[in-house]
C-alpha cells in the first residue's frame, strides 16, 4: 500500500496495483459532490497516479502529455511523488471519471480502451482520445458515451 496525501486534512491508503488504485480512488474520491472534486483538483494529483491511470487506459506517456499540454521530456523528468497543478489535476480527475463512465457503458476496461482509440465518423474520423485536451472535448466525449449508453447512434 502507498499512502497518498490527497488534501491537507486527509490521506488515503491506496493499493499499488493500477486497476485497484484507479477504481478505489475514483469511486471514493471523485464521484459525488462537485466541491469534493474541486478540492482534490486544487490539492493536486500525484504524477504516479497519472502514470498508473495511463497504464490502465492503455495510453502512452505521449498521449498523456497531449492531454495535459506538457512535453514528453517534462513528464519524464517528473518524479512519481510530484503533485500536479490544479489544471493538470483537473484533467486527470476528468480522465478518471471518464474511465468510470466508460466501464459502465462498455462493461469492461479493454472495450473502453479500444473505443477511446478508434476513429469515429462523428468525430471527423478521429478517435475520442484526440478530443481530451480541452474541457469542451471531455464534455463532447461524455455526451457521446451517454448516447451510446442510451442506444442512440453516436
Amino acid at each position: 500500500m502507498k499512502k497518498y496525501l490527497l488534501s491537507d486534512s486527509q490521506s488515503h491508503m491506496v493499493p499499488e496495483s493500477a486497476p485497484e488504485l484507479i477504481s478505489m480512488t475514483s469511486a471514493t474520491d471523485f464521484q459525488g459532490a462537485d466541491l469534493n472534486i474541486i478540492s482534490h483538483a486544487r490539492a493536486g494529483i500525484k504524477v504516479g497516479y497519472l502514470l498508473e491511470l495511463g497504464e490502465v487506459l492503455g495510453l502512452s506517456q505521449l498521449d498523456l502529455c497531449k492531454i495535459l499540454h506538457i512535453s514528453l521530456g517534462t513528464l519524464q523528468r517528473y518524479h512519481s511523488d510530484l503533485v500536479l497543478d490544479a489544471d493538470a489535476s483537473s484533467k486527470v480527475i476528468q480522465l478518471t471519471i471518464l474511465r468510470q463512465r466508460g466501464l459502465i457503458v462498455f462493461g469492461n476496461q479493454s472495450g473502453f480502451n479500444h473505443w477511446l482509440k478508434a476513429p469515429m465518423s462523428s468525430l471527423e474520423g478521429k478517435p475520442p482520445l484526440d478530443y481530451l485536451d480541452t474541457p469542451f472535448g471531455f464534455q463532447l466525449i461524455f455526451q457521446i458515451l451517454g448516447r451510446i449508453e442510451h442506444g442512440v447512434f453516436a
